[in-house]
Order: C-alpha cells, then sequence, then structure tokens
C-alpha cells in the first residue's frame, strides 16, 4: 500500500533524519513517498540526500522529494508532520 508523508520544517538535519529513520523501521512503510519541504534550501536538500542515503543502505523501495514549495509537498498527502 503506497501513500505520503509529507514533512513541513525538515531542514533539522538531526531530528528529521532521526524521525525518518523511525518511521522507515516500520514494515508497514517499507512502499512510501515523503515529501520534504522548508524555507532553507541547503538544509532541505541535505537531509533528503541523508534520508535517501539511509533508504537505499536498507535496501527499501520508498521515494523522496524535496521542495522549498510547501504546496507541492502536501499535495496527496496522508500524513503530514509538522516539525516547526
Amino acid at each position: 500500500m503506497s501513500f505520503k508523508i509529507a514533512v513541513i520544517g525538515a531542514g533539522s538535519i538531526g531530528f528529521t533524519r532521526t524521525l525518518m529513520r523511525d518511521i522507515l523501521s516500520v514494515p508497514e512503510f517499507s512502499d512510501i513517498r515523503i515529501a520534504f519541504t522548508d524555507i532553507d534550501p541547503t538544509n532541505l536538500q541535505r537531509v533528503a540526500q541523508l534520508v535517501q542515503r539511509d533508504i537505499e543502505a536498507n535496501g527499501l523501495n520508498i521515494t523522496v522529494e524535496a521542495a522549498t514549495d510547501r504546496r507541492q509537498a502536501l499535495t496527496g498527502a496522508r500524513y503530514v508532520l509538522n516539525l516547526v
């Protein structure tokens, strides 16, 4: 079952990555999409790259998106995590 989780304020590298590790460990979430959004494009890209690396290292079928446009990240999301 594939669905999308949007994360607002995902630019906090330590907190977001730790939260994503918890989410990635749930077997029912093995085929989801994650959309990160933040006002800081540099941190946003860093978080997306680190989480993508974690996904690939664990052989998961999870897609990561990153956008500074909040509406783009929220479109189609089943769950929204607000980390601000």
